[in-house]
């Protein structure tokens, strides 16, 4: 049993939390009805149940390889799709010249009212907006609401029990925020050495420093001190050398508008992932405030990511690693989704990697490859431990210590940049892009985690059921009826009647 029990009402206990304002109020509305944290912990929406066919693995032992022998701390900066890298491997004229030539095409396309580029999507993109722009939230700390007290603050202890009820606990009360899939790893000693960045991505992402006198590195190093609280300085980010532990989680989107991929409605399907990133960064950081703990890191800003969001979900077993590399495959919808990662000292219990069949999978359909574009997506049989050379030179946002499939990262962005609608094709392709109504989908899902033998037929079976991206979709899709947000979130859901 937990230490810390008090009879409050859903509303006083939102209200504590500092999200009884606009934005946060509907979230408290719909969530359940908890009277008190206890009955949080024991609340069956704490549980996160997987589909039956998959498996649970060793902590540390995802389906793809890693190694972390070959593996050192990867230099933010360096990530595979900012400005920074892609000009050096193709040049600061192309990088600058990137906004040109979507603008020609935007014009082009919206003078023959292409499809997905008709006024009323032109219109829908155009408004669509994150929440709280321009108050990102910062690197142990958030900025809107206003921070909530501390128990030292309120004059009480702070909450204590195992860490299997904080686990449970802080899974339901994330999903309550908006999040959809959560895990959580043990940050080990082998983890601070290898998987935390060493810089933060910073500035090197924004086109505007490229090509000019203003250093494309202004990032802040990431750096461990022997201090009780992270805190951050205009020159570094700390996070405190005390046990930690790292919460994987993503936010689910919309397969219809990642299938109109290649229009304006499909270029805001990403932005769509993370609506509400803003809300469920504070109202998470004031939670664990509230019970007296911290959260280190961002939820929904690129720029200061504690490490990979990917590698992360996989060791936490939220999804499996994908051929495209970019996105993590997770059982209940695939591709569609955004991955966070952020750290917390709430002692919590590990979840496990998981084999669901997707890695094993990818081996063999390449239907993301095939699909894209600029042809940047790997098209090997098998995935290697050794990093290819980039236009003939050394890969640098990419790590050594995983048994991968490795693709042009820098090429991916700097294409999606040229375009008017961002690309994301091979997101609306993906075989693992479907929805869930039809039993046989949960079937086909059943029996790829068990009998590789039909994937290449379910591969083409994905056609058959009208998977995949068009652009006519993005016209359809103004008389389909969806859920709120187009997601349909009962997807992880198992209890009182959702999910049947």
């Amino acid at each position: 049993m937990s230490k810390f029990h008090s009879m409050v009402s859903r509303r006083d206990f939102m209200k504590g939390l500092g999200m009884a304002g606009a934005g946060i109020g509907a979230v408290a509305a719909s969530a359940p009805v908890f009277h008190d944290i206890d009955e949080l912990i024991a609340s069956d929406t704490a549980v996160q149940p997987r589909p039956w066919w998959v498996k649970e693995r060793p902590i540390d032992d995802p389906t793809i390889e890693v190694d972390f022998g070959m593996m050192e701390r990867h230099d933010g900066r360096d990530q595979g799709q900012s400005a920074r890298v892609r000009a050096i491997y193709y040049g600061a004229d192309r990088v600058l010249g990137a906004a040109a030539l979507s603008a020609a095409e935007l014009a082009e396309r919206t003078t023959s009212n292409y499809p997905g580029y008709t006024y009323r999507s032109r219109a829908l993109a155009g408004s669509f907006k994150r929440v709280s722009q321009g108050t990102s939230p910062g690197w142990a700390e958030t900025k809107d609401p206003a921070p909530v007290k501390t128990p030292e603050e309120r004059g009480e202890p702070k909450w204590t029990g195992t860490p299997e009820e904080a686990s449970r606990m802080l899974r339901a009360a994330m999903r309550a925020y908006g999040a959809s899939l959560v895990g959580y790893t043990e940050l080990t000693q082998e983890h601070r050495d290898h998987v935390i960045f060493s810089y933060e991505k910073g500035d090197s992402n924004n086109e505007k420093y490229i090509g000019t006198t203003i250093p494309v590195t202004a990032a802040r190093p990431i750096v461990f001190e022997n201090v009780p609280k992270a805190y951050e300085t205009t020159e570094k980010l700390v996070i405190p050398n005390v046990p930690l532990w790292e919460i994987a989680l993503s936010t689910q989107g919309s397969n219809e508008l990642w299938r109109s991929a290649g229009t304006l409605l499909g270029g805001m399907a990403n932005g769509n992932t993370f609506y509400n990133c803003a809300n469920l960064h504070a109202s998470t950081y004031n939670f664990l405030r509230y019970l007296g703990y911290q959260l280190i890191g961002t939820i929904g800003n690129d720029a200061r990511y504690v490490g990979s969001e990917g590698g992360a979900a996989i060791m936490a077993g939220l999804g499996e690693a994908s051929r495209q590399k970019l996105y993590t495959l997770t059982p209940e919808y695939g591709a569609p989704g955004r991955l966070y990662g952020v750290l917390t000292d709430l002692p919590l219990e590990p979840t496990h990697p998981i084999d669901a069949g997707i890695y094993r999978f990818c081996h063999s359909c390449q239907k993301c490859a095939d699909s894209c574009p600029p042809q940047c997506i790997s098209k090997e049989k098998e995935p290697s431990w050794d990093l290819p050379l980039t236009e003939g030179k050394e890969t640098i946002y990419s790590v050594k210590g995983t048994k991968a499939f490795y693709n042009n990262l820098p090429l991916c962005r700097q294409y999606s940049n040229e375009t008017s609608h961002g690309c994301r094709i091979c997101w609306g392709e993906c075989t693992f892009t479907v929805n869930r109504g039809a039993l046989v989908h949960q079937i086909i899902k059943g029996t790829i985690a068990n009998i590789p033998l039909f994937n290449t037929y379910f591969y083409k079976l994905g056609d058959a059921f009208g998977y995949g991206t068009d652009p006519e979709k993005a016209e359809a899709w103004w008389d389909l009826s969806l859920p709120t947000l187009g997601q349909d979130s009962t997807i992880v859901a198992a209890d009182a009647g959702y999910g049947k």
